[in-house]
């Protein structure tokens, strides 16, 4: 019997753009001047994935939207200029270092803690280009952990702010892969750890037929259950996997399914789609964990309160 999905929730999202205006190249925006992506399409692409993959519990509220005219401040202080940037495109030593964005310079200059602590959003999702400095997710206010990155200290962030950072060079695939890192960081801290064991509930969803040969359940965000190395979603090789199983978390069967990467049409977009829907969404609490494991994703202070 398939478990009760929680109700949806909406969480309330402040984007940032960051796509300064290249003056030198006709006043064209830098996502024009170099042929990327229009981060409003992939930001709705990207809501309407992930809802789906949710079975409608995850749903995206963009309540807050501005496009900057600007190149963020890096963490040393240095700031590319329009020309010095375009000089770091077409070649990559001319690029500043490996030091990360200012975070707390954005978080200051666009007053997003004050937005998240009177409960005007939820989340912060930046957008920009290569060498812009974001790190996929990172965590900011109270009790912040691994979120992919080091916590970020030093905010007035009442609340924990999860923050993504999106490049608009890339596609939707890259936005759930942040996403999925972003999942595997809260995960392993609600279950304080995470190995190939089928030790607890995170262990056992995650584990791979390389680890524990015909104990395969659903992978990870890098991982199908049938890969052998990183990003090997398109691996032909078939094993036995629990990973439908899931689909009635917590009360599994045991039961498996021979299957290889046709089960999510052999492609990484297809399959972190496939990877979330399986994702547990159900009611209750299992061992002290929720069973809707999204609440953890989306809010984990509150969850955890």
């Amino acid at each position: 019997q398939i478990q009760k999905t929680e109700l949806g929730v909406i969480k309330k999202i402040m984007v940032l753009v960051f796509n300064p205006i290249i003056e030198g190249v006709g006043g064209k925006r830098l996502t024009e001047v170099k042929g990327w992506n229009d981060p409003a399409n992939l930001d709705q692409t990207y809501i309407k994935d992930i809802k789906a993959a949710s079975g409608g519990y995850v749903n995206y509220q963009i309540n807050v939207n501005q496009e900057v005219d600007d190149i963020p401040t890096k963490a040393d202080g240095f700031k590319y200029t329009d020309q010095t940037y375009l000089d770091c495109m077409s070649n990559t030593t001319n690029c500043h270092g490996p030091d990360g964005v200012n975070y707390l310079k954005i978080l200051a200059d666009f007053d997003v803690c004050s937005k998240r602590n009177n409960g005007e959003i939820d989340e912060l999702w930046l957008w920009g280009a290569p060498y812009f400095g974001y790190y996929e997710s990172i965590l900011a206010g109270p009790g912040a952990f691994w979120y992919n990155a080091p916590p970020l200290s030093g905010s007035s962030c009442s609340k924990q702010l999860p923050i993504m950072g999106f490049n608009y060079e890339r596609g939707v695939s890259e936005m759930i892969e942040d996403l999925g890192h972003r999942t595997e960081s809260v995960m392993r801290q609600a279950y304080g750890s995470w190995e190939a064991q089928p030790t607890h509930a995170w262990n056992r969803f995650t584990l791979l037929d390389k680890d524990k040969p015909g104990g395969a359940a659903c992978g990870n965000i890098h991982f199908g259950p049938n890969s052998t190395s990183d990003y090997d979603w398109s691996n032909t090789r078939t094993v036995s996997s629990s990973c439908e199983d899931w689909l009635n978390y917590p009360n599994l069967t045991g039961t498996k399914e021979q299957f290889n990467c046709s089960k999510w049409g052999c492609d990484g977009y297809r399959y972190k789609k496939w990877w979330f829907a399986h994702l547990p969404r159900y009611e209750g609490k299992t061992d002290g964990k929720w069973n809707n494991w999204w609440r953890y994703v989306l809010d984990y202070e509150c969850s955890v309160n």
